[in-house]
C-alpha cells in the first residue's frame, strides 16, 4: 500500500512538472540510440563470465574530426572473471547498434591480472576533458573487495598514452566501503599553459559520505563531509537506504560566481556549495561544522527522487528521474520549483536506470547528452530473457531537448548506423 501511495505521489508531481513546462499532455520522445546490448560478452568465453556478471555504470562520447567517435564504457569488476573494466566500442562496429563487440581500454594488458594494482583494477567513473584527456576514476575493487587503492589515471586520447596516475590517500577513503559514483572535472582555475597539465576533479563517494576533491597539478587531494551528502533519513523506508552523495554538477565556466550542484539518491532535495569554497583545501583541513555549514545550501526541492545529474555549459542541470522514464531539466538562474523544472524527455523504454549521464560536446562543439541505461533487475540480482535488452546508449542535442525537436547527434551525421 504503501509503495503504491509513493508511485502515485511520483506520477503526480512529475504531470506537475510537466504541464508547468507548457506541455499539452505527455508524449514520448524518442532518444537517438547509439548502441545496445542483448549480449554484453566482452569476447571472452571463460566459464561462469555471464551477462549478469558484466553491470556497466559509466560513458563518455569522445569525438573527432568529420564527425567521427568512440564511446568509453566502464565495467567495475565484480569478479575477477571480468577480462577488462575499462573498454571501447570497437573502430570496427561503430556504426552497429546491436551488441557491438567491446575492446579493452588502453590495451588487454592493463587489466591483467585484476590484482595488478599498477594497472586498472575496476574503473567505475570517467570524463573527458577539453585537452582530449580520459580521465579515470579506479576503485581498486573486485565484488567490494579492496584488492588495491583507489586511483585517479588521466589519459592522453591522441596517444592513447597514460599521463599521470595519482593513488587516492587512505584517509580520504573506507576501503570496501567507499563506491564512486560520480565525476567531474574543471580546468578553469589552470591557466595556459598548464591548463592542460593540471585540472580539478571532483569525486562523489555515496557510500562514503563525502566528495573527494584531487588536485591533478599539486597532486594533492582533500575530503569534504556534511550532513546533507549522508542518507536522507524521511526516505530510507522506500529503498536506497544507505546511499548518500550521489551526483556532483559544476556551474559554467563562464560563470563568475559558480556552484558545485550535488544530490542524494534518496532525497528529494538539491544542494549547492560555492566552488571557490570547495576548492579551498585549507578550509577543509581545518573544518569546523558551524564555519562551513552555513554555505551548504537548499536550492530546492523535487518532490522526487532522480539518479545522475550533469549540467551543460549554457547552466541548464538534467536529471533522471526514477523509475519513470523521464529526464528534467533546471536552469540554475531560475527558482527550483515545479514551475521551473521542465521534462525535457519522457521515454520509459529508453529511460529505465540511468548510472551515467553526461555532457560531450560533438566534432561542431555542440553539446550533446549522453546516458547508459541499464534494466533495474540487474542491479538487484534478477535476470532478464536472452534476447531483451540489457544495457543501451542513448543521446541528444541539449538544443532538441530544450526545443522539444527530434533528437539529433553528430555520431549519427556521417553515415547510417548499421543493425
Amino acid at each position: 500500500m504503501l509503495k503504491a501511495q509513493f508511485v502515485g505521489i511520483q506520477l503526480t508531481v512529475l504531470a506537475v512538472v510537466v504541464c508547468s513546462s507548457g506541455a499539452q499532455q505527455l508524449q514520448v520522445k524518442q532518444l537517438h540510440t547509439l548502441h545496445k546490448w542483448s549480449d554484453l560478452s566482452l569476447g571472452s568465453d571463460q566459464p561462469g563470465t555471464k551477462n549478469n556478471l558484466f553491470l556497466p555504470v559509466d560513458i563518455d562520447i569522445e569525438y573527432g574530426d568529420e564527425g567521427r567517435h568512440r564511446t568509453f564504457l566502464t565495467i567495475p569488476r565484480l569478479s575477477a572473471g571480468t577480462p577488462f573494466t575499462l573498454a571501447t566500442v570497437a573502430s570496427s562496429d561503430n556504426r552497429v547498434v546491436e551488441n557491438p563487440r567491446l575492446e579493452a581500454y588502453p590495451s588487454l594488458e592493463w587489466h591483467l591480472p585484476s590484482s595488478n594494482c599498477s594497472g586498472i583494477t575496476s574503473a567505475i567513473r570517467t570524463y573527458i576533458d577539453d585537452c582530449w584527456r580520459l580521465w579515470v576514476v579506479d576503485s581498486g575493487q573486485v565484488n567490494s573487495v579492496q584488492l588495491c587503492a583507489p586511483h585517479v589515471l588521466i589519459f592522453d586520447l591522441v596517444r592513447d598514452e597514460l599521463v599521470q596516475r595519482s593513488a587516492i590517500p587512505s584517509h580520504m577513503y573506507t576501503p570496501s566501503v567507499s563506491i564512486f559514483t560520480a565525476m567531474v572535472v574543471d580546468l578553469s582555475e589552470s591557466e595556459a599553459p598548464a591548463k592542460c597539465l593540471g585540472g580539478k576533479a571532483y569525486i562523489a563517494d555515496a557510500w562514503g559520505y563525502g566528495l573527494i576533491v584531487f588536485d591533478a597539478l599539486t597532486g594533492r587531494s582533500w575530503r569534504i563531509e556534511h550532513e546533507s551528502m549522508q542518507p536522507s533519513l524521511g526516505m530510507r523506508r522506500f529503498g536506497s537506504a544507505y546511499a548518500g552523495i550521489f551526483t556532483v554538477s559544476l556551474s559554467p565556466s563562464s560563470e563568475s560566481g559558480r556552484f558545485l550542484y550535488f544530490h542524494t539518491l534518496n532525497s528529494f532535495y538539491e544542494m549547492a556549495i560555492p566552488l571557490d569554497l570547495v576548492n579551498n583545501a585549507s578550509i577543509w583541513q581545518n573544518a569546523n561544522a558551524d564555519t562551513v555549514g552555513k554555505h551548504f545550501r537548499i536550492v530546492g526541492t523535487r518532490g522526487i527522487q532522480c539518479e545522475s545529474e550533469v549540467m551543460d555549459n549554457g547552466g541548464n542541470l538534467y536529471c533522471s528521474l526514477i523509475s519513470l522514464g523521464a529526464l528534467v531539466s533546471w536552469h540554475e538562474h531560475t527558482n527550483y520549483t515545479a514551475n521551473d523544472i521542465r521534462a525535457v524527455a519522457y521515454n520509459p523504454q529508453q529511460l529505465k536506470f540511468v548510472t551515467g549521464l553526461k555532457i560531450n560536446q560533438n566534432s561542431k562543439r555542440e553539446n550533446e547528452l549522453w546516458a547508459l541505461s541499464s534494466d533495474p533487475k540487474l542491479f538487484v540480482g534478477g535476470s532478464l530473457k536472452d534476447d531483451e535488452v540489457k544495457f543501451q546508449i542513448i543521446g541528444c542535442r541539449t538544443a532538441d531537448l530544450l526545443a522539444n525537436t527530434p533528437c539529433t547527434v553528430g555520431a549519427m551525421d556521417a553515415t547510417p548506423a548499421v543493425k
